[in-house]
């Protein structure tokens, strides 16, 4: 397969740091990958089966701290995207380091996607253990903005949400674009910097974050009944 990447309109840029942003697409630009090449970001290859373009304004992370839910957990490498990847078609070959495991039989890894409504789906992969990848193909087009491994009888799904207590639920955390608020009355959420600074609010059940940098934030939410909570969100 080769190896190259067509650029049209783009300015792109490559960290060189192990994990964090990765890959930056500013707006009006774009990545066009042609049938037949791939483009490999920091361990993930995307090998599309037909042309494939990546529009911008668009940002790709690299995590190092595993999604779970309950007991499940994923390896310890998740990919994460600004703005939903949409309509793919071909293989992505996730690779990962054995250390980053968590006690997952390599056997039994699957690969997982997170699509537009935040939950996450398991498909059949290919692993090779020597050379640590798994990898799936997708006849059918698919749309995704968060790639990861996980077992295969583990479930990620909306569960991963940040439940505060039986009425109150914000998710998904971490999170490089929105999060959704599930709170009985919901009267204000309000989203503080780490120096106390407020830097976004809403009355609704969802907040965009996509513009902040990445980084810690506090989320207070009050409701019709006086009740206050404060949560710690994580901006990818």
């Amino acid at each position: 397969m080769k190896k190259f990447v067509l650029l049209l309109f783009l300015e792109l840029f490559l960290s060189p740091f192990f994990y964090g942003q990765i890959l930056t697409i500013n707006s009006g630009a774009s990545i066009s990958v042609a049938s037949g090449s791939a483009i490999t970001l920091d361990g993930l290859e995307i090998a599309p089966s037909e042309a494939y373009e990546i529009l911008g304004n668009n940002n790709v992370y690299r995590s190092v701290t595993a999604v779970s839910n309950n007991s499940n957990t994923s390896v310890s490498r998740v990919y994460n995207t600004l703005n939903l990847l949409t309509n793919f078609k071909g293989t992505l070959t996730f690779s990962y380091l054995e250390d980053e495991l968590n006690d997952i039989t390599e056997s039994d890894l699957v690969l997982q996607l997170k699509g537009e409504d935040d939950r996450w789906v398991s498909y059949a992969a290919n692993v090779n253990e020597t050379q640590n990848t798994v990898s799936y193909t997708f006849n059918e087009a698919v749309s995704f903005k968060s790639v990861t491994a996980g077992a295969a009888d583990a479930s990620l799904s909306i569960e991963d949400a940040n439940t505060i207590n039986h009425n109150f639920v914000v998710y998904p955390n971490p999170t490089a674009n929105k999060i959704f608020i599930k709170a009985d009355n919901l009267l204000q959420a309000e989203l503080f910097d780490i120096n106390g600074r407020k830097v976004g609010s809403t009355k609704n059940n969802q907040l965009n974050m996509s513009h902040l940098s990445i980084g810690s934030y506090i989320l207070r939410i009050k409701t019709e009944k006086k009740a206050v909570k404060s949560i710690k969100i994580i901006k990818l």
